[in-house]
């Protein structure tokens, strides 16, 4: 039931139309039925139906065309003009269709004997059919608002999460080990050039302390830490890794998620060059177009692979981090997808500029 009244689907969305006309209809029909003598129930079912059509009409007109389009732009004046003459144009055609539901099956006292075809008849149906429109707005708002309210809830618990897995699942304890090894080692070797080892190693933990924690981070930043994270890498590995590090197109343009360049990288040197004992390399390329960046991840594959934990399979760390985008993207806003042979292995994420979709789905 849930399901029917919230889910976006459009067999659901579709279902709950087809339910609420139906309990209108069958309601307005029980009231003319009850006022009426020696009536049939079908015939008046029938005859409301029909009416029923043009009152619906004008509540499903300004909901989803008059309110998105005027009154949430500030369009007041627009607004009200079109919804007057809307309503004044379907009071029309309503009276010529059957001007007899509401005024000889109600009120047949009120029912004059030259008919009702009369402006001062069309502007009292307009009045009755507006208080029937406003009902439906009054019910379509409480929707939207208890959709919305669900939505925000479940996507802050949701991010809560996405936040607790980045911090737990980033920055590989092997990678801050070695690192800090090799400190030690050039300490004593080469002394001259701790200052610029501790120096990038400083930048990648404060960027993963602070940064990790926001929803979007500039691209620019985030190239510029993977940046630095590969020149740590390659003291560990020496000239036997082979790296290519490429951006196109300007980054500054750009906010994404923070650290999922960051995850690509890590994942190349963590399944793809850590288990390699002969000549590992790396492809990592940027690119930033108008409507999408691009982000394109290419490893070796090791000859052969140590069996990992569950917790630790590179197709599980693949997995979470769509969770991720999944939750700050919308299903159009992104893709994730993953190319195998037998030397290589490769991942390309497409993501599109972050647009508003909540008023809309929500409010349709």
């Amino acid at each position: 039931m849930n399901r029917l009244f919230f889910d976006t689907q459009v067999k659901f969305r579709l279902g709950r139309h087809f339910v609420f006309i139906l309990i209108t209809v069958i309601a307005f029909a029980l009231i003319l039925y009850a006022r009426r003598d020696n009536a049939a129930f079908l015939d008046v079912f029938w005859v409301t139906f029909i009416n029923s059509l043009f009152f619906l009409g004008y509540a499903y007109i300004t909901i989803f065309l008059l309110i998105p389009e005027f009154l949430l732009k500030n369009k007041i004046g627009w607004f009200l003009l079109l919804f007057i003459l809307v309503g004044f144009g379907l009071s029309a055609v309503k009276m010529m269709v059957s001007d007899e539901i509401f005024y000889l099956s109600i009120s047949p006292e009120r029912y004059p004997s030259n008919g009702i075809m009369s402006l001062h008849f069309i502007l009292i149906n307009t009045k009755d059919m507006s208080f029937i429109v406003a009902l439906f707005c009054v019910a379509k708002y409480a929707k939207d608002y208890i959709y919305t309210e669900n939505l925000r809830r479940q996507l802050e618990k949701q991010h809560k999460e996405a936040q607790r897995r980045l911090l737990q699942s980033q920055l590989n304890p092997h990678f801050l080990f070695n690192t800090i090894n090799n400190l030690y080692a050039l300490s004593l070797l080469e002394p001259a050039k701790t200052n610029e080892i501790t120096d990038r190693l400083q930048i990648v933990l404060k960027y993963i302390v602070e940064q990790s924690q926001r929803d979007f981070v500039n691209l620019e930043d985030e190239f510029f830490l993977v940046e630095n994270y590969i020149l740590l890498e390659k003291i560990r590995y020496g000239e036997r890794l082979k790296t290519e590090f490429k951006k196109e197109g300007d980054l500054r343009l750009w906010r994404v998620p923070p650290m999922v360049l960051f995850f690509l990288a890590e994942n190349c040197f963590k399944h793809g060059s850590s288990p390699d004992a002969r000549e590992p390399w790396i492809k990592i390329q940027v690119k930033a177009e108008k409507k999408k960046v691009t982000f394109t991840v290419t490893n070796s594959k090791p000859g052969k692979v140590a069996t990992l934990p569950e917790n630790e399979a590179q197709g599980a760390g693949l997995k979470n981090l769509q969770k991720r985008l999944a939750i700050l993207y919308t299903k159009d806003g992104y893709t994730m997808k993953i190319f195998e042979t037998a030397e290589s292995f490769s991942v390309k994420i497409e993501l599109k500029r972050i647009k508003n979709e909540i008023g809309r789905k929500t409010y349709r």
